[in-house]
């Protein structure tokens, strides 16, 4: 890393380094226009206010907020006037004890804009506009995307003077010729395709204040530009790391210093690796340099995922887990292709064209270069067990075994499902309210169905629900199982007695099965077994159904930056697992409180085996602790890589490592000051684990922590 990158990531850390924004008024008879002409129009008003601000540092240009005076880019809403409503009601807000509302991530297609620049998204609206010439409403939303692209050349026009006048005084010849090449580069993108590496980083660069979530598969649509420069001699790979370097940097500094979300590393999110079209191990030598100059800042934003696949050399996997042991930041993440390109191939009916494709987004959610994941529903799995020994108590208390009762419970697991699937309608209905053009143009179908991405114009979606605690549901039916039905521990009225009464007076009862009883995560055919056919049940209910826009199901099991697990578990009486009323529920694949007994290779198995359908194919993520010496140890660490490639061998779909010390943890929760620093693998994202919650913080501890 040069000082030029030195000091640009300095700043970022320190505070704000996006200029400040610059208000407007608007003409108020732009309410009379169709909504899609008013927010380009506005737009275009908006962005020429701003100043074209950069330093004596800066090569790439073009930072920029926007103030939610008009409907900006559709990850943040901000602008989104309608869906704040709506946000009022249902985010954060449990209904029913069932679901609550959560947030949506999307990607800007940078690899389209790269190839075909904004001239070729015009050309692709007039194709679309001929298809629509008896509807107006869809003629007025291609009518604002074609405004909006004016409104984005000039700005880029407006950074390209500012450059030639900033060069025009400049005394350094150095830094004048680069002000000037920053110049040609802003009159050349994002409005024509991009002819070098630099200026396809440019691009990027611009046209994420547009869509500021994820930047995709960057080794993937640089690396033609990348291979040119490297042959004709015009690029070298420190400049390629300084380029990404400084993106890197603006992609942090996005995030406001002020915000709570500031040191969460979910606001951004990409991948590298996985597979090509053609069905080769996509890694390639730009995949080397994206995870070499990430380890080279000290930034908490973007983080990243490395794909692996079958084809995936252990080389690059030790490599990206070697720099995730090194990195104090906890950028990087681990998600295997072959189960979750087939349940995409599968379950989601998405051609391989499509599915080999995939990035991860926010905290490691499955969606598509210009496309969106149509989740944002975090729901509870376990009120539908809760309701089976509640709501059809005679039922259950005639069932002669177990298969009996599982029948009955599958009937309210399935009457569960339906209302979650109608609130993920609802929500989706509500966030079509709002209009967007903005990132529209920059999202698969949109241009081509002249629709919002908000009202379904999309063609790359994806997602369903979050479901928390299904490992309670599943430990819960194991014991089920175990105690009533097969080994007659206890019977039927009894259990529900124990949890009627929340275990008080039924002490030795929770002892017994907190010690005896068998729990997921230890790879045994009882629990393993059960697991599949709960992930049966739920593909029994998905398979073949779809949403409000036609998209396909699936389910996750993440909880994002918000304690949904704990909400739900504040609200759901004792449950058979042992657990009491009103403790948190369990998020993610895997297993906690020590229950996991076998050791890390059971319990990556058991997690590796327990969906065939591919139905959890979702927002679903495995957290895994070591201690710090596994990974310190070079041949501990060895051990674990291989256990991480028999984990994705066998079928496990997502891993993220923590090495924090559980005393380490206790010791921040008493002392934060000292411990302000101190970063952990959440759900899906990293975060100081000082500024998280409580019950997060409680969770994350409660880990198991596993020795090679």
């Amino acid at each position: 890393m040069n000082e030029r990158i030195d000091r640009l990531v300095k700043a970022a850390r320190s505070g704000e380094i996006f200029p400040a924004t610059v208000p407007v008024e608007y003409d108020e008879f732009d309410l009379k226009l169709a909504d899609p002409l008013r927010i380009a129009k506005r737009l275009t008003e908006y962005m020429e206010a701003q100043p074209c601000y950069f330093t004596d540092d800066n090569e790439l240009v073009g930072m920029m907020h926007f103030d939610g005076s008009v409907e900006a880019d559709v990850f943040t809403r901000t602008g989104h006037l309608k869906i704040s409503e709506a946000f009022r009601k249902y985010y954060r807000q449990p209904q029913e004890n069932l679901s609550t509302m959560e947030w949506q991530h999307s990607n800007a297609d940078f690899g389209k804009v790269i190839r075909i620049g904004l001239v070729g998204l015009r050309k692709e609206i007039i194709e679309s506009r001929s298809h629509y010439r008896n509807d107006v409403n869809r003629l007025n939303f291609l009518a604002g995307l074609e405004a909006m692209i004016r409104g984005i050349t000039r700005r880029s026009q407006q950074y390209a003077l500012e450059c030639r006048k900033q060069a025009s005084v400049c005394q350094d010849p150095a830094r004048k010729a680069t002000l000037l090449r920053m110049a040609s580069n802003c009159m050349r993108v994002p409005e024509y395709p991009a002819r070098t590496f630099e200026e396809a980083v440019q691009c990027v660069y611009f046209c994420f204040m547009f869509q500021p979530d994820s930047i995709g598969r960057p080794d993937q649509y640089l690396y033609p530009l990348y291979q040119k420069g490297i042959a004709d001699g015009t690029l070298t790979n420190e400049r390629v790391k300084e380029l990404l370097q400084e993106l890197y940097v603006m992609i942090h500094g996005w995030t406001r210093f002020t915000s709570f979300q500031s040191d969460r590393g979910a606001e951004s999110h990409f991948v590298i690796g996985g597979y090509t079209l053609e069905g080769k191990c996509a890694w390639n030598e730009l995949s080397d340099l994206i995870l070499d100059s990430m380890m080279e800042v000290d930034l908490i934003r973007p983080q990243v995922s490395l794909r692996w696949n079958k084809l995936t050399p252990r080389s690059v996997l030790y490599k990206a887990m070697d720099c995730e042991r090194k990195d104090k930041n906890k950028r990087i993440a681990f998600v295997n292709d072959e189960p979750r390109i087939k349940s995409m191939m599968n379950v989601w009916h998405i051609p391989w064209e499509t599915a080999y494709d995939y990035i991860m987004v926010g905290c490691n959610e499955p969606a598509f270069q210009g496309g969106i994941s149509l989740g944002g529903n975090t729901t509870n799995i376990v009120r539908s067990l809760v309701n089976t020994l509640n709501d059809r108590r005679i039922e259950i208390l005639e069932a002669p075994d177990f298969d009996a009762f599982y029948a009955i419970y599958e009937q309210e697991l399935h009457r569960d499902l339906e209302t979650i699937l109608n609130y993920s309608n609802r929500y989706n209905m509500l966030r079509s309210r709002d209009c967007n053009v903005l990132s529209s143009l920059f999202i698969t179908g949109c241009i081509e169905r002249a629709a919002s991405v908000t009202q379904g114009g999309a063609t790359r979606t994806s997602g369903f629900s979050n479901l928390m605690g299904a490992t309670n549901l599943i430990d819960s039916l194991c014991i089920i199982k175990q105690f009533v039905y097969e080994e007659k521990r206890c019977t039927m009225e009894e259990m529900l007695a124990a949890l009627d009464a929340d275990w008080k007076g039924y002490e030795t009862l929770r002892t017994m099965i907190l010690n005896k009883g068998k729990f997921f995560g230890n790879n045994d055919d009882f629990t393993n077994s059960m697991a599949r056919r709960y992930t049966d049940s739920l593909y029994k209910f998905t398979c073949g159904r779809t949403d409000y826009f036609g998209q396909y199901l699936c389910t996750g099991n993440l909880t994002g930056y918000h304690p949904h697990f704990a909400w739900f578990g504040e609200r759901t009486q004792a449950t058979p697992d042992g657990r009491v009323a009103g403790s948190a529920l369990l998020f993610g694949s895997g297993q906690a409180n020590g229950k996991d007994k076998n050791g890390m290779t059971s319990h990556l198995l058991s997690v590796a085996q327990m969906d065939p359908s591919g139905v959890m194919g979702g927002n679903t993520i495995m957290n895994l602790s070591v201690d710090e010496n596994t990974v310190r140890n070079d041949e501990s660490f060895d051990k674990l890589v291989s256990m991480v490639e028999t984990y994705f061998r066998e079928g496990g779909l997502h891993l993220q490592l923590n090495h924090v010390s559980a005393e380490d943890m206790i010791a921040a929760q008493k002392d934060p000051d000292k411990y302000k620093s101190l970063r952990v693998r959440v759900s899906g994202f990293s975060a100081n684990f000082v500024k998280l919650q409580d019950v997060i913080q409680d969770n994350v501890i409660a880990r198991t922590i596993n020795k090679v």
